[in-house]
């Protein structure tokens, strides 16, 4: 079974590296292989700014706002430790080294464990969250970035597609399960509120 599935993964990797020959899908992948996962912490921050600043919304609407933006940031931030746990116990090569002699490498990355995909996690993490939390126009507007940058990753052979694809599910559905606990939890509540607070005394 596990022989079974390395092959399908080896045909899809070999199915969208087949790709990388076109000097347009080429240039594609260097600009989009990680550039839109730093949109994240500007739309984090852009947006507290905004409604620290903003004077139509009220008080409530402020805090309520600022609260989504921490819960994603609480997700965001616990994806990526998560990850990089589960990238210690669960050592898989990445496509480059594994294959490297029959690939269109586009990318040069550090040879580190491939599974799971941390630009899949984070972002997947990320477009959850703010689907859930109300930012569904920005969700649409996020989404092709995303699909494109993990899946110039997949091309470029920094990750396997079982990496990014597979992924992809399991952390969608542990997201959509992990908001609907963690809005309701009052550490969490807390949490928020004091740093709310520590904000709102350095004018944030």
């Amino acid at each position: 079974m596990t022989e079974h599935l390395q092959e399908v993964n080896k045909f899809l990797l070999n199915y969208f590296n087949s790709f990388a020959d076109n000097l347009i899908i080429q240039k594609i992948v260097f600009i989009f292989a990680d550039a839109p996962i730093f949109f994240l912490p500007i739309f984090l921050v852009w947006y507290w700014i905004y409604y620290t600043c903003k004077n139509n919304y009220s008080e409530e609407e402020k805090i309520n706002n600022k609260s989504s933006l921490l819960f994603i940031f609480y997700w965001v931030l616990l994806s990526m430790i998560i990850t990089l746990v589960l990238q210690q116990i669960i050592v898989i090569d990445r496509p480059e080294e594994y294959l490297k002699n029959s690939a269109n490498l586009l990318l040069s990355h550090v040879p580190d464990a491939s599974f799971p995909s941390d630009h899949a996690t984070v972002s997947f993490a990320f477009l959850t969250w703010l689907f859930l939390a109300g930012y569904k126009k920005i969700w649409y507007t996020f989404l092709p970035f995303v699909i494109v940058m993990n899946l110039s990753r997949i091309i470029a052979w920094v990750h396997w597609p079982f990496d990014i694809l597979v992924w992809a599910l399991v952390w969608f559905l542990w997201s959509f399960i992990i908001f609907k606990f963690c809005i309701k939890n009052k550490f969490v509540k807390n949490l928020n509120i004091w740093i709310m607070k520590l904000a709102s005394f350095f004018k944030l």
